[in-house]
């Protein structure tokens, strides 16, 4: 209640203030014509600081001023689903998380209806070491309950510091009531890479987009060349249930396979917001055919990397149309905490916004069923199978001939 009181009276107020915090944008000059009316960008905030006044003083629990303008940064920074402000905590676990390392379970979770359900546990990690599986649902966190919750409020809950344990309320398949499992955080390193050898098809799977995952793809590129030798068909490129990352890792992905032109343009209001990306000369992969997976939940950098290897004719793209994000998120450090915060609109190479639209596969391919155990792409030794997922039989059939279809050579690492 004290938050909604104190957000509604005065906070809103700071909404309003032009140019009171900026990302590139020089103040409001002297002559200049007044924005909003007849209210300078002084009188706009002096409104402010008598709010703030005001309510410290008068509200009926006290106060601090670093309280209100904490609020107050929330509620400007709050303005899309993407923004927000980070405190000391939140900003070390992005910077953790965009490095490829941070504190969690070790699980990888989807939505499944108005439920959550496990997509993955990392090999070695605490979900493992506790008994969770994949298609286990996650019914409640700590006794609180996450159906119908949206995946970023899941995220919240579930994140916590190294070493803090949490209580999960799970239902398995074949098991006919839930039961509690208690994990305890740890630091993780996952890499954000796989690869495997399917015949003469190189398999690169990208999870997401850190520091690590341009080397990462690189260094895949290489092994599966040496591995499979002079006969290799091409590459698949996993995207599917990306939800992205680091826009220059994705930038630098995309230039792995790409010997020229555009890779991304960004358009936005701040100082240096406006870029354009070209490939450097030189294709890792020295042309040899792609196709890239996607589904509705591969989103952001994996966009741009499906985008600008579509628009380019680099790749077939198959699955189904992607998420639809097409917005990028600057983070600018304060001496306390940092920004997160929307700046740029991005275009790919055919200047085509994807933002609420997603980009549509050359060949819409349905998602495979979910299997007994409730994970969504039946894994092989890693690899997805051929035998129940669609998406990858068809990728396997555009980069080989028939005669090499089976079986399954390699296992991913």
């Amino acid at each position: 209640m004290k938050l909604r009181l104190v957000t509604a009276a005065a906070l809103c107020a700071f909404l309003a203030i032009p140019g009171a915090m900026t990302t590139g944008r020089t103040a409001q000059a002297a002559g200049d014509p007044a924005p909003y009316g007849h209210s300078t960008e002084a009188e706009e905030v002096d409104r402010f600081v008598r709010a703030l006044r005001t309510i410290r003083g008068q509200y009926v629990e006290p106060l601090t001023d670093h309280e209100l303008v904490d609020i107050a940064i929330k509620a400007m920074a709050g303005r899309d689903r993407y923004s927000a402000y980070l405190d000391d905590g939140e900003y070390r676990q992005l910077q953790a998380s965009n490095d490829g390392a941070f504190a969690g379970l070790g699980i990888r979770y989807e939505a499944h209806g108005t439920r959550v359900r496990i997509a993955e546990t990392v090999p070695d990690s605490p979900a493992e070491a506790a008994g969770l599986r994949s298609g286990d649902l996650i019914l409640a966190v700590d006794q609180q309950p996450v159906g119908g919750a949206e995946l970023a409020t899941v995220k919240q809950m579930l994140s916590g510091p190294e070493g803090a344990a949490v209580s999960l309320t799970v239902l398995r398949a074949g098991t006919p009531d839930p039961f509690e499992v208690s994990v305890v955080r740890a630091k993780l390193r996952v890499p954000s890479v796989r690869l495997g050898a399917v015949g003469t098809v190189g398999y690169i799977r990208i999870a997401r987009f850190d520091r690590q995952t341009a080397t990462g793809v690189s260094t895949a590129i290489r092994s599966l060349r040496d591995r499979i030798g002079p006969d290799i068909g091409g590459f698949i490129i996993d995207l599917r249930d990306n939800p992205g990352g680091l826009v220059q890792a994705s930038v630098r992905v995309a230039d792995s396979f790409l010997d020229k032109g555009t890779i991304l343009t960004a358009r936005g209001p701040g100082r240096g917001a406006d870029k354009t990306y070209i490939a450097t000369p030189g294709d890792e992969t020295d042309g040899l055919p792609l196709v890239v997976l996607v589904n509705g939940r591969s989103a952001s950098a994996a966009e741009i990397l499906t985008g600008a290897l579509k628009d380019h004719r680099r790749a077939t793209v198959i699955g189904t149309t992607t998420f639809g994000k097409g917005i990028i998120q600057s983070v600018i450090p304060f001496d306390s905490g940092a920004l997160k915060l929307t700046t740029a609109r991005y275009y790919t190479p055919s200047g085509q916004s994807i933002h609420q639209i997603g980009i549509q596969p050359d060949e819409t391919i349905a998602e495979p069923a979910a299997a007994e155990d409730g994970s969504s792409v039946p894994a092989s030794g890693g690899i997805p199978n051929a035998a129940n997922d669609q998406v990858f039989a068809r990728a396997l059939s555009i980069l080989r001939p028939p005669s090499t279809l089976h079986p399954q050579s390699a296992g991913l690492r």
